[in-house]
Formats: structure tokens, C-alpha cells, sequence
């Protein structure tokens, strides 16, 4: 399972919780209630079946649960008095209750690589194809940064030719590869920096069979 809710993203495979691209402590039941609870959105899941999943074939008391949610809630900033993510029904149970958009699109990794970026000193392959750059959350690449349009570039990588070409989406602030503005698709070289509003990406063009050796967090950056 692999979600985007606000600043954050999460991915069960990995087992992280990114906020503003950073990594978010959970212990790992109190991982797994909030992938299950993502999962269920926006249905109240009963306290008796979570306690069935988080614990299986063990007995605990409501307790337990409640202090996952605990935890849950002071690594997202929400609060019982102002839910923005996890909604408590009670004397039934917990739900999702921010907006989060699926994120299906399979990872790279094990894979040949041609093109990714570099951003903070992190890793961020490029699928084949088209990978929309911006600010909506269902964008390939989502910048939830100052400057950034909701759909600003796209980025068009064509390995089986070694062509990796940017595009400017009518952008409100442009997009630049150096100092020079894009105006129309252009072709992109190893090591090229690009600027999509406040954020400066590198872009390394390579045929590989592995990643390179850097941390591997995913598609989404802020």
C-alpha cells in the first residue's frame, strides 16, 4: 500500500512515513493500524477487528489501541479536538478521515535504470515515459513546495533511446534548466539542474542495472 495525504506519504512495502521528505518514527504496530486504517478509508473500522489484525490471536485490552492511536496522532499533528486524519467513533472505533490519493505506480528498483534525479542528496528514479512534476498529489513527482504549479513539468524519459526531455506545463513561474527558462521541450544531459519553482533537481542519465547507492524513499518530495 502505497498513499499521499497531505505532507505526507506512506508506503507499507518500505515501511515508512515521510513528512516534507523526511522520515517519521512509528513503532511498527502503530505502522500498521495507520496502513490499515489508510487502507479501510473512510469506513470506521471496529476496535474488535483491529485488535484482530494488530494482534492476532492475541488478547488485549482497548488500552492497547488507544495508545497506537497516541502515537499515531503526535507523528501526524492531529488531535481528538481537531481530527484531520484519524476519526474516533466511540464505543465502535477509528477511521481515515483525511484525503488520501493511492499511489499505484510499481517502483523501479531491481530494475535497469536510464534517468532519476537527485534532490537533498536522495535518490527519485524516473519511470519510462511521462512523469508529471507538481503540486497535486497525483502528480508522478509531487513538489508540495512554494512555486510550484499543480501540474508544472513533465519530464519524458525514452531509455530504449537514451533520451531523457523536459517539458514546461504553462507553469505560473517556469520552469529552468541552468538560468535558462524552458519555452519548449528540451533535451536533458547527466548532471543538468533543474528549477521547478523553490526546488533544484539534478538530473543523472545513466544505464544501470541497479539504483545507485543512495537512500531509496520514493517519488514524493517536498
Amino acid at each position: 500500500m502505497r498513499a499521499r495525504f497531505a505532507q505526507f506519504a506512506i508506503d507499507s512495502e518500505t515501511r515508512q512515513l515521510l513528512s516534507h521528505g523526511r522520515e517519521i518514527h512509528l513503532s511498527p504496530k502503530a505502522f500498521d493500524l495507520l496502513c490499515t486504517l489508510i487502507e479501510m478509508r473512510p469506513k470506521v473500522v471496529e476496535k474488535a477487528d483491529l485488535r484482530a489484525r494488530i494482534w492476532p490471536n492475541t488478547y488485549v485490552v482497548d488500552a492497547n489501541l488507544n495508545i497506537l492511536i497516541g502515537e499515531i496522532r503526535r507523528a501526524l499533528g492531529d488531535s481528538v479536538q481537531e481530527s484531520k486524519f484519524i476519526r474516533t467513533v466511540y464505543g465502535v472505533g477509528y477511521g481515515f478521515c483525511g484525503t488520501a490519493v493511492d499511489d499505484p505506480r510499481p517502483r523501479t528498483e531491481g530494475q535497469a535504470l536510464f534517468c532519476w534525479v537527485v534532490w537533498n542528496g536522495r535518490t527519485y528514479p524516473l519511470a519510462e515515459g511521462d512523469n508529471v512534476i507538481g503540486r497535486d498529489p497525483r502528480s508522478d513527482m509531487w513538489l508540495d513546495a512554494d512555486g510550484v504549479s499543480r501540474r508544472h513539468a513533465i519530464i519524458r524519459v525514452d531509455s530504449s533511446n537514451r533520451r531523457a526531455r523536459l517539458e514546461d506545463l504553462g507553469s505560473t513561474n517556469g520552469t529552468f534548466v541552468g538560468h535558462t527558462a524552458v519555452k519548449t521541450e528540451v533535451a536533458l544531459s547527466d548532471g543538468d539542474l533543474i528549477r521547478v519553482g523553490t526546488v533544484d533537481l539534478t538530473v543523472r542519465l545513466r544505464a544501470t542495472d541497479t539504483l545507485p547507492e543512495t537512500k531509496k524513499i520514493g517519488r514524493r518530495i517536498r
